[in-house]
């Protein structure tokens, strides 16, 4: 039952916080590792709502340049809940990005919350996973079209091309995520490159994303390569259900498990999906 008449006060998230709102994850059965939440939390912050000096809820923000933001990681304790906590902590995280484009990937239970604070659904995102994935050999690639590893001197090229895809400055991010990558690939036509995509440590196997690419062809290439090495292992793909990934990761052994909505404050940002597009997210944090 919620603990009414308690005093909530707000404040910061910093470093010291992390293993309390790990341990928040653990109870709503999110899959991240502490290590996966001191990189989220490095890369942008977050406020922490306090309930007798106990941590009662978090929420995080990303800045990826001026006019976008992405917003995620919201927990409220189970306790804790009926009391305003999350709709406090979205307002004060929003309150100095008035003039942003805020977005967010909701639960069912979330919606309601974001309508009201003036966000509206832009799409359904498709969480894909495996515990073991199927061995599988990789697709030999069509004629022109080559894969080589992504090296630090191509930052500037994946920071382009996920700008075209995502409307984001998000090379803070790609250089982290390039770091710390187990697996990260260029794809290129006629020594062009045409998309890109990584797959690092996450939750409990591997993540794949983002993977940019300007067609489905170009973007299943560029998965069922970074798939190749981690037959048996746990995998998870998010993609909007609008790239029409779905049917194929399915068959590739990756069944869908949730259904959550992607939901945008402010004008949509439009690619041209003839030059790039985002077909799996990074996270559905970093959107």
């Amino acid at each position: 039952m919620p603990q009414k008449n308690q005093t909530i006060n707000l404040r910061p998230m910093v470093e010291t916080d992390l293993p309390a709102v790990f341990g928040l994850s653990q109870q709503v059965q999110w899959p991240h590792r502490l290590e996966d939440w001191q990189q989220a939390w490095s890369l942008g912050g977050g406020v922490i709502a306090e309930a007798s000096g106990e941590v009662a809820g978090c929420a995080l923000r990303w800045l990826w340049g001026e006019h976008r933001a992405t917003l995620g990681l919201v927990i409220v304790a189970e306790q804790h809940r009926g009391q305003g906590i999350a709709r406090a902590m979205m307002q004060q995280l929003m309150a100095p990005l008035s003039t942003y484009q805020l977005q967010l990937v909701a639960s069912d239970q979330g919606k309601p919350l974001y309508q009201q604070l003036g966000f509206v659904e832009q799409g359904t995102l498709a969480q894909h996973q495996c515990r073991e994935l199927p061995l599988r050999d990789a697709a030999p690639l069509p004629n022109g079209l080559s894969l080589r590893p992504a090296l630090p001197a191509d930052i500037g090229l994946l920071s382009e091309l996920d700008l075209l895809a995502s409307g984001m400055q998000r090379q803070p991010l790609l250089v982290e995520l390039l770091a710390s990558a187990g697996q990260a690939l260029v794809l290129e036509r006629q020594r062009i490159a045409v998309g890109f995509a990584l797959r690092r440590r996450f939750g409990y196997g591997s993540m794949i994303g983002p993977v940019v690419a300007s067609d489905p062809a170009d973007a299943i290439a560029l998965i069922d390569s970074l798939c190749q090495p981690c037959g048996g292992q746990f995998v998870r793909v998010d993609t909007p259900l609008v790239s029409g990934l779905s049917p194929w990761l399915n068959q590739r052994g990756l069944p869908c498990v949730d259904t959550p909505t992607i939901m945008v404050r402010g004008t949509p940002y439009r690619p041209d999906y003839s030059l790039a597009q985002t077909f799996a997210l990074v996270s559905q944090a970093w959107s």
